[in-house]
């Protein structure tokens, strides 16, 4: 309609018209539409809210006031309330119970048997622990009959739950390891078991970056073991969403380690982009060392992320090793860490440069997130180094440096220099240059020399320990003997003995840059 007006059109077979139908069971009877603007009142008065927004804080905010009037809270979930705001015109909120032997049964169980089967709402008590109590979204007015009706059904799902967790139960988690080798991860990629095995050689090597003890490394070789033994249960077969979820339980009512049980649920996380990154070393390395397999292995098989698709999620995976390595402060080599792991896969030397371009794309993403600027992540990004710890350190302190009072100059001075090595090095790039003290000749030379010189060990450890901002603040002192030469001697002098030499002492100076950052990268 346009204001009054019905636009007369048809699509597939039906013609349009101002002829509208009120609730199908409450008001089931064909309504006059007079005027765009008496629409959604015209069917409110016939119990239907056409808005979703509205029908959405409507439900939200009667199951929340429901949930307070039984003495506890709702577990609220947007996902079901997205769902269930479709599923009702009318909605009203029906409280129902449950027989009390259920909450035997672990709590995501029955919340999940409920919200996947059923689209009921759990309510949580004050001390945490479930209410024998759920709450049905309806389209009808509550009554004795619907009431008994969902709860019979959520019984028959709670019995069904409680003899998949039993028949769990008759064997230990590490019992259903082995059997991972008849189910198939990828065809070219061998069975669950296979991908269970990279994943400990993978965690074994990252313990060892990281210089963890004994103990920890025994912990995230047993939690790498475990982690896909809950594939193989009745629980998580019903359930794929409670994969990682159930392994935990299970884990910890066979009396593993604490940190071992929750790296079994937490190495799968981020599980979506609000997904919170893994907390503690052992779901770290155990989360790093299963997303670098599956970079490994869906790149050596092909299944490569290509403009919007990404079937595999495999560039929330990358960012989420840029994530964890930063957030964790694991300072890795990935470089080297992939070097490593690719003896494992097929072409695993092929698959080194591109997953590195595909992992530094999104460390680019992760850090201008973190309000850096393009040039400042193209100075720390640009260079072929790959320990993403570092960089954002880097990228860090020349963000909040770039203001400070001389660090435009000095960074005009290092790009003069940077320059004019690149300038001859462009035409000459295996002309050998060696540096002579003994040949430095104008004071202002020597200058330069000794400034960078008696400062030498100094700008090495300041890198080493990635004190950055102590590092750029000598740089600025720097700036005035750089000046100096610059102002006062002819770096491009017709000796060449004496060109070289001066050629030679800028390299030298910028030597120790090159591994850090691209000076020629930052805007002025």
């Amino acid at each position: 309609m346009f204001n009054d007006v019905v636009v007369p059109f048809e699509l597939s077979g039906i013609s349009s018209s101002n002829m509208v139908r009120g609730h199908y069971i409450r008001y089931n009877q064909m309504l006059e539409v007079k005027s765009i603007a008496g629409y959604q009142d015209l069917l409110r008065e016939n119990g239907v809210l056409v808005d979703h927004n509205e029908r959405r804080d409507l439900i939200r905010g009667e199951l929340e006031k429901t949930a307070a009037s039984l003495g506890g809270e709702l577990v609220f979930d947007e996902e079901l309330l997205e769902t269930v705001t479709f599923l009702a015109e009318s909605p009203f909120v029906l409280v129902c119970d449950f027989r009390r032997e259920f909450l035997s049964i672990p709590d995501i169980v029955l919340i999940t048997e409920m919200k996947e089967h059923q689209k009921y709402f759990a309510v949580r008590g004050a001390d945490g622990v479930l209410l024998p109590n759920f709450l049905v979204v309806s389209n009808n007015p509550p009554s004795a009959y619907v009431k008994a009706g969902n709860e019979r059904v959520i019984t028959a799902r709670f019995n069904d739950a409680r003899f998949f967790f039993d028949e769990d139960r008759k064997s230990k988690l590490a019992d259903k390891v082995d059997s991972l080798k008849s189910v198939l991860f990828h065809k070219e990629l061998g069975s669950i078991y296979d991908k269970v095995e990279r994943m400990r050689f993978i965690s074994a090597h990252l313990a060892g970056v990281l210089g963890l003890d004994a103990e920890m490394a025994q912990r995230i070789d047993r939690a790498a073991y475990l982690c896909k033994a809950d594939l193989n249960t009745a629980m998580v077969f019903e359930f794929t969403s409670l994969q990682g979820k159930m392994g935990r339980i299970y884990a910890l009512l066979d009396g593993e380690d604490q940190a071992v049980a929750d790296a079994i649920d937490d190495h799968y996380r981020p599980r979506s982009q609000d997904d919170p990154m893994p907390e503690g070393v052992v779901s770290r390395v155990l989360s790093l060392a299963e997303k670098l397999d599956n970079l490994l292995g869906s790149y050596s098989v092909g299944n490569i992320p290509k403009g919007s698709q990404d079937p595999y999620a495999l560039r929330r995976q990358a960012g989420a090793i840029v994530e964890m390595a930063v957030e964790g402060e694991m300072s890795i080599d990935m470089r080297a860490l992939l070097e490593h792991c690719a003896v494992k896969y097929l072409n695993g030397d092929a698959l080194i440069k591109p997953i590195l371009a595909f992992i530094g794309g999104r460390a680019n993403t992760l850090f201008a997130e973190k309000g850096f600027r393009y040039d400042v992540i193209d100075a720390c990004l640009s260079i072929d180094y790959h320990n993403y710890l570092e960089q954002f350190r880097r990228a860090h302190s020349l963000h909040e440096f770039r203001g400070r009072e001389g660090f435009s100059e000095m960074l005009l001075s290092f790009k003069r220099m940077n320059n004019i090595v690149a300038a001859f090095r462009q035409k000459q790039p295996d002309y050998r240059l060696v540096f002579e003290p003994a040949l430095v000749g104008e004071e202002a030379e020597r200058g330069l020399f000794e400034f960078f010189n008696s400062r030498g060990d100094t700008i090495s450890e300041l890198i080493r320990s990635d004190s950055y901002r102590e590092l750029f603040g000598l740089l600025i002192e720097g700036k005035s003997a750089i000046d100096t030469f610059f102002d006062e001697v002819m770096v491009m002098s017709d000796d060449i003995t004496v060109r070289d030499n001066r050629l030679a002492l800028l390299e030298t100076i910028l030597e120790p840059f090159r591994g850090l950052l691209d000076f020629t990268k930052i805007s002025e």
